[in-house]
């Protein structure tokens, strides 16, 4: 699903499996702009609750291809699944993940972020 659209995504949920989950939401993070070409954007993926995360799975488990526009047409997604997309989209937990796609393949590069960067323990 996707919430923000500019010479690409730039906010939304996405379905990525890591060891850590499958479901994340994904914001843009930071972008380097490119007027010859598609600008190139870093992302923050934030985990989804486990529970949040099986409906959405239940819900877009069959999209193989094509992303839903955010909030789409009426109808399109069941209410129990619109009303954890709005609550995920606000309650939005701390980055786990920055990434960037990697060329026209839709395939992410993923790096993990340090929880305790700077910590002494």
């Amino acid at each position: 699903m996707i919430f923000d659209w500019r010479d690409g995504a730039r906010e939304g949920f996405a379905r990525l499996e890591t060891r850590s989950g499958v479901w994340w939401y994904f914001r843009t993070l930071a972008t380097r702009f490119d007027s010859d070409d598609v600008d190139q954007c870093l992302f923050a993926f934030s985990a989804i609750p486990a529970d949040d995360a099986s409906v959405l799975e239940d819900e877009f488990e069959g999209m193989v291809e094509g992303a839903i526009i955010w909030p789409g047409n009426p109808g399109e997604v069941s209410a129990h699944a619109s009303e954890v997309i709005e609550r995920l989209s606000v309650d939005v937990r701390p980055p786990s993940f920055v990434g960037r796609t990697v060329g026209a393949t839709g395939h992410c590069e993923l790096w993990e972020i340090y929880r305790r960067f700077g910590s002494s323990g």
